[in-house]
């Protein structure tokens, strides 16, 4: 005789039905956040290629517009040939014109292939640096030799709402560019 294991998530749910695997064991899912996410085609990845980057300018910006959702920032990779810092920064962008130039969204589930609910721009000028959750110092070594790409995971730690953003700032000036990729995903607010 079977019988049905049902889960409630105690709001009142009426449950629902538990997989179980060939060897009639519980399914468990143990994929990460970001993982789930992209299976849903709500992952996206901004990358941002080399321009000539000003001093103070912000190499790569990433603005939440989901009134409904948030995004959530996994990690970013980047490079730069500056011996100097970079600010990594959350800021308010509401009422702000962001400029730059426009990268689009990539979706990492191409069976899917939406669009995200978000602006992004390299080389953007608008945004302010007020907000630093972290300063990175590159030396010589790393600045000197193109292609070494540092990578920092953010454990799915930053939080957008609507019109929050996420950017790295530098410091001084590259001297022929950088590239930077963030990666994140959304989620319901």
């Amino acid at each position: 005789m079977y019988q049905s294991v049902y889960l409630h998530d105690g709001t009142g749910d009426t449950g629902k039905g538990a997989k179980v695997t060939a060897a009639n064991q519980l399914k468990v899912t143990t994929a990460s956040a970001i993982c789930q996410a992209s299976l849903l085609g709500d992952a996206f990845a901004w990358n941002a290629v080399s321009a000539d980057i000003d001093t103070t300018d912000c190499m790569i910006l990433v603005c939440n517009k989901s009134e409904t959702r948030y995004l959530v920032i996994s990690s970013c990779i980047f490079e730069g040939d500056i011996v100097g810092q970079l600010d990594f920064k959350l800021a308010e962008c509401s009422g702000l014109t962001l400029a730059g130039t426009a990268i689009t969204g990539v979706c990492l589930n191409r069976a899917l292939n939406k669009t995200a609910p978000a602006s992004a721009f390299a080389d953007e000028t608008a945004s302010p640096a007020t907000s630093i959750i972290m300063t990175w110092a590159q030396s010589l070594p790393y600045a000197a030799v193109a292609g070494i790409m540092n990578t920092i995971d953010f454990n799915d730690s930053i939080i957008l709402g609507l019109d929050d953003a996420f950017g790295i700032d530098t410091i001084l000036e590259p001297a022929a560019g950088f590239e930077a990729t963030v990666f994140g995903y959304f989620i319901d607010a």
